[in-house]
This record gives structure tokens, C-alpha cells and sequence, in this order.
């Protein structure tokens, strides 16, 4: 009995695991966090309006298989408060694909602070060329940084993005 569960556990995994992948882990000192990404990303900060103040933003982001991965922290501070950085990060997603926001659907992430916009979220839109696309947002906070992972594409993995979302590990 073992060894069958173990034999479908090892099908799962290689299924998530597309020749396409190079799954590799990477270390967001900022955020405290290591993640696995499905091919090598580009690091990338800049300072944008978030909430109406300027924030510096963290990105880390490559594409594979035909989908756009990415990582992006920025730490709320006395002004932008964690909950509502996770607001706005929430309603940018859905905006940028013409999508009608709904709540999120609960994960769980290991000393991540339980907020109502925290979790996933399931969007499907357009490009600004007119594309169809579909995304899968997984956003969380912890202490004062929050942390938006992203799977962008025509046609998403189911396996995959389960791959990266599970694959988030907090630093102690």
C-alpha cells in the first residue's frame, strides 16, 4: 500500500514537473521567503504608487511554457497598512484583465497573518490587445511585507500552479 501511494505521489510530481519546467528554488531575502519557480527570473525593483503613496517594489519574474511567473513583495509601513496594500494589489489584478474581483479563496501559507483579501484568486480577461488570458494570484502578508505570486497566461497549468503556490516556504 506504500509503495502505490508513493508511486502516485511520484506522478503527481513529474506531472507538475513539464519538460518545459526547470523548477529551481529562490530566496527573497526582502520578503523572507523561498519559492520555487518554474524557469530563472529576472530580478527587478522599482518604486510605484500603491494606495496612493510611493512603495518599492520587489519583482521577480520569468516566463515558461508559455506562462509569465512572478513574485512581487513591497512593505507596508505607517502609512499603507499590510491590509490594505493587499486591497490593492487585489483590485490591480482584476482591473488589469477586465475581471469583476471576487472574494478569495482561503490558502494556507506558514506565518502568513489571516487578512480578508489575503488567498487566491481565479481571474479570466483580456490583454490590452484583446488576448484572452487567465490568471492565478495567490496574495499574503507576513508581519509587514506582502507578497503577490502570479501565474499569467492563454492557458494555465493546473499542476503547476499548484507547484508554485504550494511551494512557498517562510523563513523563522
Amino acid at each position: 500500500m506504500v509503495r502505490i501511494l508513493l508511486l502516485g505521489l511520484l506522478g503527481v510530481l513529474l506531472g507538475a514537473c513539464a519538460p518545459e519546467l526547470n523548477w529551481r528554488e529562490l530566496r527573497l531575502t526582502e520578503a523572507g521567503t523561498r519559492q520555487l519557480f518554474p524557469c530563472k527570473p529576472v530580478h527587478q525593483q522599482r518604486q510605484v504608487m500603491l494606495a496612493g503613496q510611493l512603495h518599492r517594489l520587489v519583482l521577480e519574474v520569468c516566463e515558461a511554457a508559455g506562462t509569465t511567473w512572478a513574485m512581487t513583495a513591497v512593505r507596508a509601513d505607517a502609512g499603507v497598512a499590510a491590509p490594505r496594500l493587499l486591497d490593492t494589489l487585489a483590485d490591480a489584478a482584476h482591473a488589469n484583465l477586465g475581471a469583476v474581483r471576487a472574494p478569495a479563496q482561503p490558502q494556507d501559507v506558514a506565518g502568513a497573518t489571516a487578512y480578508p483579501a489575503a488567498g487566491r484568486y481565479r481571474l479570466a480577461g483580456r490583454a490590452p490587445d484583446g488576448r484572452a488570458l487567465q490568471a492565478d494570484i495567490l496574495l499574503y502578508a507576513r508581519g509587514t511585507m506582502v507578497v503577490q505570486l502570479t501565474a499569467l497566461g492563454p492557458r494555465l497549468s493546473d499542476e503547476a500552479v499548484e507547484t508554485f503556490f504550494a511551494s512557498v516556504r517562510t523563513d523563522s
